[in-house]
């Protein structure tokens, strides 16, 4: 069940952070990141539950009040295979064309091509390259959505 994440997710939001993204290859949120940005206003985060437990999230922050950068998608490994990772990333494109935005903005890692392939499918764009984005140094795809409003 997609849900608008609460204070009382801060433990299983950490341990999906702490579970889903390596340090030497990822930067990960800390507890005081995730208690901000619950109380921020410019940010969107979901939480995907099952069977009482979160097993994912979708974190988006809005730039500038045009944009949202599409920060952070996690959804533990026993689902993935679920509609988890599907519905949170939706969550966040059908939150941005509801509002007055003009972009979705996101990065991957430059190695992820299959990834690279599935956003480009879904109408998103390379915008630039970013070397050593990641702490391993590797370097980063920015890219872009231009969200039709109607």
């Amino acid at each position: 069940m997609l849900r608008t994440a609460t204070p009382n997710d801060l433990d299983a939001l950490l341990a999906i952070e702490n579970t889903m993204f390596d340090p030497a290859v990822y930067d990960r949120l800390c507890e005081q990141n995730f208690a901000r940005l619950l109380n921020k206003s410019s940010s969107v985060l979901y939480v995907w539950e099952e069977d009482g437990s979160v097993v994912g999230y979708a974190l988006g922050i809005v730039v500038a009040r045009k944009h949202i950068w599409f920060n952070s998608l996690a959804v533990l490994k026993a689902w993935q295979s679920t509609e988890a990772a599907k519905r949170l990333f939706a969550a966040i494109e059908v939150y941005a064309l509801t509002r007055p935005l003009e972009t979705i903005i996101l990065e991957i890692r430059e190695d992820n091509r299959a990834l690279l392939r599935r956003y480009t499918r879904m109408g998103y764009c390379e915008w630039k390259r970013i070397p050593g984005y990641y702490p391993d140094g590797s370097s980063a795809i920015r890219m872009l959505k231009k969200i039709q409003t109607q």
